[in-house]
């Protein structure tokens, strides 16, 4: 069987199952084909709070040998026996080797049908596209109408509990600390009971972190800071909505600019917290070390909102505890990507993207879920009369964490080589971070030239009095996923500079009177796109559709469609229930009962020291002691030897290992030395 169908309402995106062809599904037997649409948002140029497109994830479970199929017609002979995903859900480097490898397979299931008209049709699947009758382009067969959504999938149902868990707190003023934060504090404005698990930081870690080297004592004085916050920016007092706060221990990897879990969140949460619905905001980061109970199992549905593209990230970092240059970008870039679609197949039963510019995953939909407070709307509202009061000589601006990464390296480059092009604009720049030194320097070398000038000033909240001024935003950044701050601007009313990438198609797609393009690196284009922002008049406030658009109210509503899942055929119900998910949980927990590889990679990555001392009282303990009892037979010089050579092989290995670790080794080194720890 093979088939096509579409909802009306949903047109012109055709949703695909594909299956055994040749076969009705009476005939299916013991195949048990299981198929999952999710939805899946797709541009439209027709309306901002479009529904998202649908997309089949899907499965055969415990597939017979197709052997056993050998009486059937050639139909069903050359019948695809895999249900696969769409072809650009392939890692990059992996492109090339899967496309041979489906036109291989293609060509060996691709069925020859009677004559017909001017030629003969071939049955063509290849990679999760369509199948397709060659001669007329047109789908197969039908499955008649769209399937509604899982009970479990459906977040409108009343009733329903929300759990969030993300990776990082206020008052670090960090896109996965806002963003998850004004989520659930819309949820429970709605009426809906969230519970917001944060990570707590240890004092060390909160000093490297939060402003001007704050610290609190106990997460009950952090919380109270949270909720100072939300009364204040937010405008929701988080003690009248259904909010609760839970934290989890955690550590910041300054190497990698990131907080991971130190154990089990699930432990985290009360007894008495209905687990209904669970969403990971970045399901990768929280899971990669995540050897608990498995979500699914604890929740009804599992959703997984990605904010960062780790593959890239991790691929351009230069050092810390990862290797840096040491690891070939390559392997880098696969461990990665292994290891992120590994842990979001075992634990999501959807992932969210908020942008294409991250990695493909298991059961993905791209769509953008945020939204801006209420703060931002109001300023925009309010933005041609106030600028009529507020006349300046500088109308643009940047704002952002001040690390290259975030878009400072590629504005310096543009205005650096935009030359006279850009004669006498003056961009202000607002940032603080690890690079805001060569930041500064850089721009003094630029302002130097007396051509493009960039005068810095330190980071602020970007709904500051001071920035109201401004009427274009300058944002040259290609390495954000969805940038918060062009989302902050446009509320604002603001005109927008842009690069043309994925990360900045929403706002090509819903804001394209609002912002100007020019293609990555392109000097030329760059100028023309600013000249073209500044020419353009003062702010003036966003018409009512594209301003719903970006309320949190109306990021929930594309939260809720994104999360559907409609079962096309099967006995499971939820993504998470397939042999592959399955599968990709056996595998990712099967290193925790490895203690030791799990600790390794944990030394690899966090820093964490690996307790070779008490693996090797405990080896001793256990195994030498069996060796022992196996080795009585032996006579006592035999017995000798076998120990010294036990022992030398121990310290080789040992030695060896510990050459591996970061520094702050040297006791281990010394122990490993004289032996003490055999």
């Amino acid at each position: 069987m093979a088939g096509a169908w579409s909802s009306p309402a949903l047109a012109p995106a055709p949703v695909v199952a594909t299956g055994l062809a040749g076969l009705p599904p009476s005939s299916w037997g013991g195949w048990a084909p299981m198929a999952f649409a999710i939805a899946r948002a797709s541009p439209s140029r027709r309306g901002v709070g479009r529904a998202p497109r649908l997309r089949v994830a899907a499965e055969i479970m415990d597939p017979p040998s197709l052997g056993a199929q050998a009486g059937g017609s050639s139909s069903s002979r050359s019948a695809s026996t895999r249900w696969e995903d769409e072809a650009d859900s392939e890692p990059r480097f992996f492109q090339q080797f899967v496309a041979f490898l489906g036109s291989f397979v293609g060509s060996l299931l691709a069925a020859r049908r009677p004559k017909s008209g001017k030629g003969q049709s071939n049955i063509v699947q290849q990679l999760g596209e369509m199948p397709l009758d060659m001669v007329t382009q047109s789908p197969l067969f039908s499955l008649g109408p769209v399937p509604r959504c899982t009970d479990a999938s459906d977040l409108r149902r009343s009733g329903r509990h929300f759990t969030i868990i993300t990776t990082a707190a206020l008052p670090w003023l960090t896109g996965t600390a806002v963003n998850p934060l004004l989520r659930a504090l819309t949820l429970a404005k709605g009426g809906r009971p969230v519970v917001l698990l944060l990570p707590w930081l240890e004092k060390e870690d909160q000093m490297s972190l939060f402003p001007n080297k704050q610290f609190f004592e106990d997460p009950s004085e952090q919380e109270e800071a949270i909720n100072k916050w939300c009364r204040e920016r937010a405008k929701i007092d988080p003690s009248r909505v259904q909010l609760q706060l839970r934290w989890y221990r955690a550590k910041y990897v300054k190497s990698v600019g990131s907080i991971f879990p130190r154990g089990d969140c699930s432990k985290e949460l009360g007894e008495g917290d209905p687990k209904d619905v669970l969403i990971l905001e970045e399901p990768e980061h929280l899971c990669w070390y995540h050897y608990g109970q498995r979500w699914p199992v604890l929740f009804n549905h599992v959703i997984g909102i990605v904010h960062t593209n780790y593959q890239e990230y991790l691929t351009q970092h230069k050092g810390g505890s990862f290797a840096g240059e040491l690891v070939p970008e390559s392997i880098k870039e696969a461990s990665v990507y292994a290891a992120s679609t590994l842990v979001c197949s075992a634990y999501c039963d959807v992932n969210i993207k908020l942008s294409d510019t991250i990695m493909p995953l298991p059961n993905e939909v791209t769509c953008n879920v945020h939204g801006v407070r209420d703060e931002f709307l109001r300023i925009g509202d309010r933005c041609g009369r106030r600028w009529m009061k507020r006349p300046s000589a500088v109308n643009a601006y940047y704002l952002g964490k001040c690390i290259f990464e975030k878009g400072w390296g590629e504005l310096l480059d543009l205005l650096d080589a935009a030359g006279e092009g850009l004669d006498g604009v003056v961009i202000d720049g607002y940032g603080s971070g690890a690079n805001e030194g060569e930041v500064r320097a850089r721009a003094a070398r630029l302002n130097s030239l007396k051509l493009a000038r960039l005068h810095m000033h330190p980071g602020v909240d970007h709904a500051d009095e001071r920035l109201r001024k401004y009427s274009v935003l300058v944002n040259a950044s290609t390495t954000d996923v969805l940038c918060t701050v062009t989302v902050e601007a446009l509320a604002m009313g603001r005109r927008c500079v842009l690069a043309r990438h994925p990360s900045n198609r929403f706002f090509q797609e819903h804001f394209a009177d609002r912002c100007y393009f020019f293609d990555a690196g392109d000097v030329r284009g760059f100028v023309l796109a600013v000249r073209e922002a500044l020419a353009a008049g003062p702010p003036q406030p966003l018409p009512p559709e594209q301003r719903h658009a970006l309320t949190w109210e109306a990021a929930c509503e594309r939260l809720f469609d994104s999360a559907e899942v409609r079962v096309l055929s099967g006995r499971a119900q939820r993504p998470s229930q397939v042999g592959a998910s399955q599968m990709a949980y056996a595998l990712h927990n099967r290193t925790a009962e490895n203690t030791i590889i799990a600790d390794l990679v944990k030394e690899a990555t966090l820093g964490e020291k690996t307790p070779w001392d008490e693996y090797m009282n405990e080896w001793r303990r256990t195994q030498l002691a069996k060796m022992r009892e196996t080795a009585e037979v032996f006579n006592p010089m035999q017995l000798k030897k076998h120990e010294e050579y036990l022992r030398e092989r121990i310290m080789e290995f040992t030695t060896g290992a510990l050459k591996l670790l970061p520094t702050g080794a040297d006791d281990r080194r010394e122990s490993a030395r004289d032996g003490r720890s055999v």
